[in-house]
């Protein structure tokens, strides 16, 4: 089912039933149910990866993402649990590779949790 699909369907279902869509308290977010997306704080990554648990309880991989700034956000993917976050990079002229886990907690940028890599 896409994002968003159920909460159509509630609507038309509350709808049919003859409550007020303005009764309804659909989060539009999964955050409102205890997921969040992460934001990855890098320093010597040139991408990153990061799998885990998303908000239907499948596992899921983003692709590589290029991290060019201290922080990344990684959108679109919404993750409850812990999650691993995969770097690479170049320092110093050496290829440099870790792998960090996080808890997706509330607490830091709204929607996001904060995680530390490489």
């Amino acid at each position: 089912m896409k994002r968003g699909g159920f909460k159509r369907g509630l609507v038309v279902g509350a709808s049919l039933i003859g409550f007020g869509v303005a009764a309804l308290a659909v989060p539009n977010t999964a955050s409102a149910a205890g997921e969040l997306q992460v934001t990855v704080h890098t320093n010597y990554a040139d991408s990153i990866q990061v799998y885990g648990t998303n908000q239907y309880g499948n596992e899921a991989e983003t692709g590589w993402i290029p991290t060019p700034n201290a922080w990344t956000r990684v959108p679109d993917y919404w993750w409850r649990g812990t999650v691993t976050v995969h770097g690479i990079g170049r320092h110093n002229g050496r290829t440099v590779e870790s792998y960090a886990t996080c808890r997706v907690v509330p607490g830091g940028t709204p929607n996001y949790a904060d995680c530390y890599a490489l």
